[in-house]
């Protein structure tokens, strides 16, 4: 009798271990699934060693309207070098040009590892998600998009 409740509770166990492990990358990837509402391009030139900065201009694209963007970045760590990065990609989340504006960081860890290569997913304090991949040119260790805050530029 306790050999059959031991064996239940351990295929229940395994049943429940199973399920966490199916269901778990469907959670993660799921506001990949939303339809982005906007497209982005950005140009960021970084330069440093141990403390680097960045800027650059970009361009949102919205409901039939470009928005010009000034994108500016600090990173503090291993930075070494000079490197420019052209990057392209998909806005979610944003409900109005002003969204856009903040500080960006990368979006949950589990998010992030989905996308692959030269692809990064960051996410500002208004929610908007930036889905970008690109190309970079120059000499950089890594390019890490953290820190990143993108502005509208006064038209």
């Amino acid at each position: 009798m306790k050999e059959v409740m031991l064996k239940r509770a351990l295929i229940l166990w395994i049943g429940a271990l199973v399920l966490a492990v199916l269901t778990f990358p469907v959670l993660a990837d799921s506001h990949m699934k939303d339809e982005p509402v906007a497209t982005i391009e950005i140009k960021q030139w970084k330069v440093g060693f141990i403390i680097g900065g960045g800027g650059g201009s970009g361009q949102l694209k919205y409901k039939g309207e470009s928005y010009p963007l000034e994108i500016e970045g600090l990173r503090i760590g291993a930075v070494a070098g000079i490197a420019k990065a052209d990057l392209i990609g998909d806005v979610y989340h944003l409900n109005e040009p002003a969204d856009i504006e903040g500080g960006y960081t990368a979006a949950e860890a589990a998010i992030a590892v989905g996308i692959g290569g030269d692809a990064w997913a960051l996410k500002n304090e208004n929610g908007v998600v930036l889905k970008l991949s690109g190309t970079q040119k120059g000499l950089e260790l890594a390019l890490d998009l953290s820190g990143m805050t993108i502005k509208l530029k006064e038209q």
